[in-house]
């Protein structure tokens, strides 16, 4: 199955990003906080713009590329601007904390930006992947001794948990976006909280004889 680079979501509110640095940089190109990157909340973008942009994030160029911003320097939007000097002139981007960012390179895939950076890091210094994670070769060969056993019972126990985690991470994210909107919503309009009705709860005082 084919990946998608650089797209996910928000861990905390749910909402769909693109991330343009997975690193924050100073002026001459120096890593200066690897725990934040810079991404674009895909769906606030203008209607003129959403085509370009999803065309350069799967564009061969765009996924031939670990760093989004290579591409946005040298990609364009409908009025002729380059899309990374518009992003930034716009406001488009972001400052979010890498382990709040849900990578999502395809439908069973899920990682955090903080953990995918973490092994790209290991990858080009050329280090083995982090202890406890098997790599594709373990794998494909864990998969192949369990066929050869017919101990399937263990792959779809793991299949549900991994199921059960993404409902519950669902959930979580619902009650998080839920509980905001109430809060915003009082704030725009208060509601006051009415006294429940009926006779007040009997307060049971102790014996003072003991």
């Amino acid at each position: 199955m084919a990946i998608t680079k650089h797209v996910g979501r928000l861990i905390s509110t749910g909402k769909k990003v693109a991330v343009v640095f997975r690193y924050v940089y100073d002026d001459e190109g120096k890593v200066t906080d690897r725990t934040h990157a810079l991404a674009v909340d895909t769906d606030a973008l203008p209607n003129m713009w959403v085509d370009s942009f999803m065309d350069a994030v799967l564009s061969t160029e765009g996924q031939d590329t670990i760093d989004f911003y290579e591409v946005c320097m040298r990609k364009t939007l409908p009025d002729g601007r380059f899309i990374l000097p518009a992003l930034v002139q716009e406001g488009r981007m972001r400052k979010i904390r890498t382990n709040d960012i849900m990578m999502e390179p395809d439908k069973q895939v899920r990682i955090t930006l903080s953990d995918l950076n973490e092994q790209l890091e290991m990858i080009a210094k050329g280090e083995t992947e982090p202890s406890g994670n098997l790599t594709s070769a373990d794998a494909i060969t864990e998969v192949n001794k369990r066929e050869a056993s017919g101990a399937n019972d263990t792959l779809g126990q793991t299949e549900q948990e991994t199921r059960a985690w993404q409902l519950r991470s669902q959930a979580n994210m619902l009650r998080i976006d839920a509980e905001r909107m109430d809060e915003e919503a009082q704030m725009l309009h208060p509601l006051e909280v009415k006294p429940k009705r009926g006779r007040p709860k009997k307060v049971e005082t102790a014996d003072a004889t003991g």
